[in-house]
């Protein structure tokens, strides 16, 4: 899952493939939205404050997967947060108290979200996201729609936003794809989507997802 950021200074060469990047390094402030030592359990940070590393040549492709919007703070740090339109991975039982010893099977439960407002308030603790639980479409392998019940729409609290897995790159489909592609519901990336949620549905499963997408 893509869950590391790095800047992309140059690319020296494309046969071999070579680029220079600073991969982007965990910071620990105050003023970061959770006092849950996320990092030092185990956990890959993906929304916060990071600092840009040294300098290094990299040569491996397949390691990207795409682009992140991002704003620069005080003390050259990068600060990354889900943003309006955007899709992402939630964990679906996350709790404040995991730790190192929490199991597996709790942690890699997923669900996916579309981000529908951002409201961050920087000098407080305070705001947050208000998110949309996505439904998986029927007879697709990586085609959701959004909720149809606006009661199913939840607020993330800027204390909780290590909730947030990884973005998963997707796409708004126009119908023009293929034949029978559903117009305005959003192709996600294989590769960023977890592994539960590309098995192909059938229509009552689709409608029992519906009843029960939600975030705890």
């Amino acid at each position: 899952m893509p869950r590391c950021y790095a800047i992309v200074h140059s690319v020296e060469s494309l046969e071999p493939f070579r680029i220079r990047i600073s991969w982007l390094n965990t910071e620990s402030r105050s003023t970061e939205m959770t006092s849950v030592n996320w990092v030092c359990s185990g956990f890959m940070k993906t929304s916060g404050d990071f600092q840009v590393g040294r300098l290094v040549d990299y040569d491996s492709l397949i390691s990207f997967s795409h682009r992140v919007k991002w704003t620069k703070v005080g003390g050259g740090a990068i600060r990354i947060y889900p943003r309006k339109g955007e899709v992402w991975a939630v964990y679906r039982n996350w709790s404040p108290d995991w730790n190192e010893l929490t199991p597996d099977e709790v942690i890699q439960k997923y669900d996916v979200v579309e981000v529908i407002m951002e409201d961050y308030e920087w000098d407080h603790r305070h705001g947050g996201v208000a998110v949309i639980p996505l439904v998986k479409v029927s007879g697709f392998k990586a085609v959701f729609h959004r909720h149809l019940d606006p009661n199913a729409v939840r607020m993330i609290p800027r204390e909780e936003l290590f909730r947030f897995s990884h973005q998963v790159p997707s796409v708004v489909l126009t119908g023009r794809e293929a034949e029978n592609a559903p117009k305005g519901c959003r192709e996600l990336d294989p590769a960023a989507t977890p592994l539960e949620l590309l098995e192909v549905i059938t229509v009552s499963e689709e409608e029992e997802s519906v009843r029960t997408a939600e975030l705890d």
